[in-house]
């Protein structure tokens, strides 16, 4: 009995010890590793991890970002390229990453990727900073900036952009340029742009939906029975 209980007990302080001290022997190794084996130092190890993004090699980057967080946590270079690396990735971590440095790249692709993910995971505050410090410098970008803003209430200018956005071929901007006239109660706009988005993706629940929402606010019950009996079929 006395031996169990020595056991449980060497068991817990050895798992204690082990969640305390793991970080340290971690870094030890690393920095074993990569300065007294490898012999690179930190600017080596930051050259490396800017040729391995560039050349797009991923898996080999992805474990030099890992243990880069663990060498050299004040790098912001490294920081920088970790954001990179998760927004060719489309992870929005890499948007909040690249935003809290102030290392938003100005080339439009990279540009495209970032407002891209944070239109997609609805981070439109983040996505209208960004906008406004690196300007419109696409279509989609443009078209995404005008979806942000009707998403933030601010019909009429989310109007302009997405307008902006149709013209220049984005043409499912269509939706969201009806869905600006729908809040700015102007329903017979919000039915000609509701309408066209539906004649491009006939049968769409939310395209119908939102004409039917429309009928009804008009008082035209007898169009908006019509659209939601037409999701029956």
């Amino acid at each position: 009995m006395r031996l169990k209980l020595f056991i449980l007990l060497f068991c817990i302080v050895a798992i204690v010890i082990s969640y305390f001290y793991a970080p340290l022997v971690y870094y030890t190794y690393l920095k074993l590793y990569y300065q007294k084996i490898c012999k690179i130092d930190e600017v080596a190890f930051t050259n490396k991890v800017k040729d391995l993004y560039l050349s797009k090699q991923y898996d080999v980057l992805q474990q030099y970002l890992e243990h880069g967080s663990v060498l050299y946590p004040a790098n912001k270079t490294i920081k920088k390229y970790d954001g990179l690396y998760l927004i060719d990735n489309g992870d929005v971590r890499g948007a909040f990453v690249l935003i809290a440095l102030n290392e938003i790249p100005d080339d439009a692709d990279t540009l495209e990727k970032i407002i891209t993910v944070l239109d997609d995971n609805k981070s439109y505050k983040e996505l209208l900073m960004v906008v406004h410090k690196k300007g419109i410098k696409t279509a989609a970008i443009e078209f995404r900036y005008g979806k942000a803003l009707c998403a933030s209430g601010i019909y009429h200018q989310g109007l302009s952009h997405l307008k902006k956005a149709y013209t220049h071929g984005i043409v499912e901007a269509d939706y969201y340029i009806g869905m600006c006239y729908h809040h700015l109660m102007d329903y017979n706009n919000a039915l000609i742009w509701y309408k066209k988005a539906l004649a491009r993706k006939p049968g769409t629940v939310e395209y119908i939906k939102s004409i039917a929402t429309v009928y009804q606010q008009k008082g035209d019950y007898a169009s908006s029975t019509k659209y939601i009996m037409s999701l029956q079929h």
